[in-house]
């Protein structure tokens, strides 16, 4: 049985480099180690996605990579969609290699799945729902370690200016502020750490020494 760390927060909080650095530490040290990610509209989802774009009716700047906009009536139903789309990600990225016995580093787990689609449907009401309550429950029993990376608004600005989301960063940022409260999740702040220092809080969370 392996081990998978998941790691969650907005975009440029660091995630992706902490990713890199930790599963290049512990490959060093011995480990197999992979890196993987999710984070929403996969598979199913993508390909309906990218149908909808096509249509008047769907376009917006909900979706900032899809540049879609779910209507009202269909948020429901699009929210099922995208449930079951993530989950062969879920078993082939994460819990299979957990089972070959390898370190899975996810550099975004299913809370970022989760608030994915909290921002992109502006829809709060999902994580007091079924699959909201199935996201979170899935997060946990998966999860060795659940690690939320963090930094402040102004810095989350700096580093994501002329990205496609840069406009929903404040929103991203409140909502995830919310959900890590409510799990209560080791959270490390990236403002004004360095890149080794933030490391450091990380193996030491997981458990693993820092030489």
């Amino acid at each position: 049985m392996g081990m998978l760390l998941c790691l969650f927060g907005v975009d440029g909080s660091g995630k992706t480099t902490f990713a890199r650095y930790v599963a290049k530490y512990l490959h060093i040290r011995g480990f197999y180690v992979v890196i993987a990610w999710m984070r929403g509209t996969h598979t199913i989802a993508s390909v309906l996605a990218r149908i909808l774009a096509c249509s008047s009716v769907f376009r917006g700047p909900c979706n900032p990579y899809y540049k879609i906009c779910i209507p009202p009536k269909m948020k429901r139903l699009w929210l099922w969609i995208e449930f079951i789309s993530i989950l062969p990600v879920i078993l082939l990225r994460f819990a299979v290699p957990k089972l070959l016995g390898r370190v899975v580093v996810a550099e975004r787990s299913l809370i970022d799945f989760l608030a994915w689609l909290i921002v992109t449907l502006r829809w709060s009401r999902i994580i007091g729902g079924f699959i909201g309550r199935s996201i979170v429950s899935l997060q946990l029993s998966l999860c060795d370690g659940v690690i939320y990376v963090r930094a402040d608004l102004d810095t989350l600005l700096a580093r994501r200016r002329g990205y496609p989301e840069e406009h929903l960063i404040p929103i991203q940022l409140r909502i995830y502020d919310a959900i890590a409260k409510a799990l209560q999740a080791p959270c490390i702040d990236t403002s004004r750490k360095t890149v080794s220092e933030s490391i450091r809080e990380i193996l030491k969370i997981i458990g693993v020494g820092y030489g």
